[in-house]
């Protein structure tokens, strides 16, 4: 990634278990990541560059999504929240998961796969 100047890297679908918490780690990166507990496949993790002012946010309880999130501080500009979203198909996408997703801040940007 950092060949490619990626500063931050969303994924879902990564079949990632808590077992394996440094499975997929990627050097100079921080990894956050939310994984699938109840059955297989599903999971979203987040991936931003070390020198970044980013920091792990707590995603409030969500119905049919699963979610990761950071707030990434930037000079001149005001926090931004970036989430890596995933809906397992077929479930629906529910108003009260976006909203308490938009709730983390006042910009906030959803990535992901919404089926």
């Amino acid at each position: 990634m950092s060949e490619n100047s990626i500063d931050i890297a969303l994924v879902q679908e990564t079949y990632l278990k808590p077992n394996r918490p440094k499975a997929c780690s990627i050097a100079g990166y921080v990894q956050l990541r939310t994984d699938r507990t109840y059955s297989s496949k599903g999971g979203t993790a987040l991936y931003y560059r070390r020198s970044l002012h980013c920091g792990p946010i707590n995603i409030p309880p969500l119905t049919n999504m699963e979610a990761t999130g950071c707030r990434l501080a930037m000079t001149g500009h005001s926090t931004l929240v970036i989430v890596s979203v995933y809906l397992p198909s077929p479930k629906r996408l529910l108003r009260r998961d976006l909203r308490a997703l938009f709730a983390l801040g006042d910009a906030v940007i959803l990535f992901g796969d919404f089926n």
